[in-house]
């Protein structure tokens, strides 16, 4: 007899695969926000499997950090303090020197005003005549200048890019006026893209570009004296992280009413990197949007970008991949701290990269990493050419993918189980990756890995979700027509394996469990059905609790006993000694269970358990109509055998030879005696379970040692030296029945001494 589980699951396996592999197709095209978001963690995770890599030389970070801020004081530092950082790199002989900040307001803090408001007045007071103080007066106010110190040092230096940045949004340029927002216009104008190349009939108005609302830029009198402006802006993912870097910004001309409106301008990495090789940008501009991107120069590097003019950053590592030196070791001259040799020949950015000031941003590496990082990474991808790119068929290998992985679950996977359909996505799900971190990391391809993942991944679950519905339709077949009268444990195991169904048993190792309650039928007399019944359903209940808290098996009840087995139908390596833990947690229970009883006034039960290991036939027996889960041989006899043997000796837990040897390491127990059973003819040893392993007090430790001396007394047939040494054995535990058991026969002995053929067994008279 056999239950089918997985009837005529193929076919629609099939048509679930065929179905989602169709869906997954569609949602492609549409790009749901939620899948883009498993896309770019896909990506990140094969920054970090790839690794780092170690950047050029051609890149230095002049840090904004704690240490500067420090000892400079916070920020903005007076302007005095960046000319004199300006002074110091180009005299260490930097190339290109790039503020990623912006200095958007005059710098007061020399006092310029009152000295001007000074020099006024005196002009009053004098009517009109130059004082004597006036030369100093002038003096002071030049020396007050600090935006005319910043903008000298940067005239000299013809080699510093201020930062910019742009406002996307419209509520943050709420406040300009057409006068602020042409002043800005202004400063920036001579900073714009110029070589822009567009193709035949193409408007910059018309092309899809990232388009500033207005600008921040730096004072009039510094943006003349810089060798130009760019902007730091970048524009983060839907999680956060910056991934793509904005080579293009659309900035419209709103003052000037002839010509093209729209100017372009360059970001901090392109312009930086353009003055290093003393070169030219070159845009190339389509109807779609930005084609290619070249800068050339002492070297030609051709971008990737899409057609936003966006690049990937091909990111290199955490924070500190970059050499970075503080801004006041280098102004103060530190040499041992930031070499002027570090600075040679070299582009240096100059960024925040203290907490406080906030300019941190999420890349795969660090969750937490200065912006002027993001720039820096990205000059270095332009001097290596080392580039990520979008291939022209990244689409294509992305709905192939969808396509072929979906088509192979779909045929192959109705013909696998769960686990094994699981084992085989898995499989497919690691060699998609994998060759999409390839192609990754040798190429420097962007293909998409969510996308053909999640194809495998909904094809198995549906045709799983499927298997799972059919399943669980057998199973509540299953516990319907056999929970009534199986342990939940087997119930269990014919779920998962319906062949058990099928008549017959097969020999396994068990520990057999044998209890009865003493007396039971003295204390039935006296108590009333529904009394008797409810006591004996909450003793049952309490103590089967306990069988099944340790995965033993319950085989059946019989009236007040309860039969069960430890190692079956689940495979148990140490179910002796859980057997033996049972049985000890039962008394331990019991005692609780007797005390709540006589303050319930209710009659109290004692229990009797005997405990055997060996082999025996465990399965259904029965017919095809009725069976049960159950056990037999002569390993089960033996244990019915100890339970009754506890009523001679006065014990409350037997256990044979075998359970004993193993378990030993976790209990606690003594030889009682040898007995010769009903139906064998060899007497077998029996053991009396005390307790846990090591929890013995020492004194019933010492009686159990007294007892074993006299039962070897007993056993040479020296009845008056084991009568002491029991007796003694009964001074230290008065409540040791065996003890008052073996007393009484070795009395019986002295008077009537057994045959001479006497092996030293008790020979049992029932069973």
């Amino acid at each position: 007899m056999r239950l089918g589980i997985f009837r005529n699951v193929r076919l629609t396996s099939r048509s679930l695969g065929l179905f989602f592999t169709a869906v997954m197709m569609v949602t492609f095209f549409f790009q749901p926000d939620v899948i883009e978001r498993l896309e770019l963690v896909a990506s990140d995770m094969r920054f970090i499997a790839r690794g780092m890599r170690k950047p050029g030389n051609e890149v230095v970070i002049a840090a904004i950090d704690e240490k500067s801020i420090d000892q400079l004081g916070r920020w903005p530092w007076p302007y005095t303090v960046q000319a004199d950082l300006v002074n110091r790199l180009t005299s260490y002989g930097a190339r290109v020197i790039t503020y990623d900040a912006v200095f958007s307001s005059s710098d007061t803090s020399g006092g310029i005003d009152t000295l001007q408001k000074l020099k006024t007045n005196l002009a009053t007071e004098d009517n009109g005549s130059r004082s004597a103080s006036a030369a100093i007066l002038d003096r002071a106010i030049a020396e007050a200048n600090h935006d005319q110190i910043f903008a000298q040092a940067l005239k000299r230096s013809r080699r510093t890019i201020l930062g910019i940045f742009f406002h996307f949004s419209q509520k943050d340029i709420q406040h300009l006026s057409l006068a602020e927002y042409s002043k800005h216009l202004a400063n920036i104008r001579n900073s714009k893209y110029n070589a822009i190349k567009k193709a035949a009939g193409v408007s910059i108005k018309d092309v899809l570009l990232p388009n500033a609302l207005a600008v921040e830029s730096n004072i009039g009198v510094l943006s003349a004296a810089a060798r130009g402006s760019a902007f730091f802006s970048l524009n983060p993912d839907s999680d956060g992280a910056i991934r793509r870097y904005p080579l293009i910004v659309k900035y419209r001309n709103l003052v000037e009413s002839s010509g093209d409106q729209d100017y372009l301008f360059p970001p901090i990495a392109v312009r930086t990197v353009e003055r290093y090789l003393r070169g030219t940008t070159i845009f190339w501009i389509d109807p779609i949007g930005v084609e290619k991107v070249a800068i050339s120069g002492r070297k030609k590097i051709l971008i990737p970008t899409n057609p936003k003019g966006e690049l990937l950053i091909n990111y290199l590592g955490p924070d500190g991949t970059f050499p970075q030196y503080s801004i006041v070791d280098i102004i103060k001259g530190r040499k041992e701290l930031a070499p002027p040799s570090a600075f040679r020949r070299k582009m240096v950015l100059i960024g925040a990269t203290a907490i406080a000031l906030a300019d941190l941003r999420v890349t795969p590496f660090d969750k937490s990493i200065p912006g002027v990082n993001v720039h820096a990474t990205v000059i270095d991808n332009m001097m290596r050419n080392d580039f990520l790119e979008e291939p022209w068929w990244a689409d294509l290998y992305t709905q192939g993918s969808i396509l072929f992985l979906g088509l192979l679950g779909t045929i192959v996977l109705p013909y696998a189980g769960a686990l094994a359909g699981g084992l085989i996505s898995i499989a497919v799900f690691l060699v998609s990756f994998t060759l999409n971190y390839l192609l990754f990391a040798q190429y420097g391809w962007w293909l998409r890995t969510a996308y053909p993942i999640l194809t495998i991944v909904v094809v198995y679950a549906s045709m799983a979700l499927y298997r799972l519905i059919i399943e669980e339709r057998d199973k509540r077949f299953i516990q319907s027509a056999f929970g009534t009268y199986l342990s939940p444990k087997v119930v269990d195991e014919l779920v998962e394996n319906p062949d058990l169904l099928q008549l017959g048993g097969t020999r396994k190792e068990i520990t057999a469990f044998f209890s009865d309650v003493a007396d039971f039928t003295s204390v039935s007399e006296s108590m009333s059905p529904e009394d008797l019944v409810h006591l004996l359903n909450e003793y049952l209940s309490e103590m089967t609790e306990i069988i099944l808290r340790y995965d033993g098996t319950v085989d059946k009840y019989e009236g007040d006993a309860i039969i069960a087995f430890f190692g079956a139908p689940h495979p148990m390596p140490d179910h002796a000694a859980q057997c033996c833990l049972v049985a000890l947690d039962m008394q331990a229970r019991m005692v609780e269970l007797r005390k709540e009883w006589r303050e319930k006034g209710m009659k109290e039960l004692f229990m009797r358990i005997g405990l055997n290991t060996g082999p025996a036939v465990v399965g259904n027996m029965g017919s095809s109509f009725r069976m049960d889960y159950t056990m037999m041989g002569d390993t089960v006899n033996l244990a019915a055998r100890f339970e009754g043997a506890n009523k001679q000796y006065g014990s409350s837990i037997l256990i044979g030879q075998t359970t004993y040897e193993e378990a030993k390491d976790a209990i606690e127990a003594r030889e009682l005696d040898l007995i010769n059973v009903v139906g064998k003819e060899v007497p077998v040893p029996v053991y009396e379970l005390v307790g846990r392993k090591g929890e013995l007090d020492p004194s019933v430790e010492r009686g159990i040692a007294l007892y074993h001396q006299g039962l070897e007394r007993y056993r040479s047939r020296k009845f008056d030296e084991a009568m002491g040494l029991f007796s003694e054995s009964l001074v230290l535990n008065k409540y040791d029945s065996p003890s008052k058991s073996m007393i009484k026969r070795c009395e019986e002995y002295i008077v009537y001494p057994p045959p001479k053929n006497w092996n030293g067994a008790f020979q049992m008279m029932s069973k």
